[in-house]
């Protein structure tokens, strides 16, 4: 059950990303890239997270998604500068805004349902 939870996170973040990425570029290999970045690093955001809550409890949730997300940040952001030759500070500013779209979609989310 818990891989149909992981499995919708990856799926929304995908979505959200990705057409963010299309939107800015308008380039399918940057799309590519974007999912790539999400499947390497989503699935593990998202079990490192699980792993956390259920040893120390949700007092952990924020605290680590916080610095996981700032990780996350940064390996995407390799990535972009890898494949898509941006430059360290556009791969930063790129990666940051995606996943503080994703992210914050994803807390509206948690709001609301």
């Amino acid at each position: 059950m818990i891989y149909l939870l992981f499995l919708g996170y990856l799926l929304a973040t995908i979505i959200i990303e990705c057409t963010a990425v299309l939107i800015i570029f308008r380039k399918k290999a940057y799309a590519y890239y974007c999912l790539l970045c999400n499947v390497l690093t989503n699935p593990a955001l998202n079990l490192l997270l699980l792993v956390y809550v259920n040893y120390f409890g949700m007092r952990a949730y924020y605290p680590v998604l916080a610095v996981a997300e700032i990780a996350v940040v940064f390996i995407e952001a390799a990535v972009y500068n890898y494949l898509c030759r941006f430059g360290w500070l556009k791969s930063i500013m790129l990666s940051a805004f995606l996943n503080a779209l994703s992210l914050s979609a994803g807390l509206i989310a948690e709001m609301v349902f």
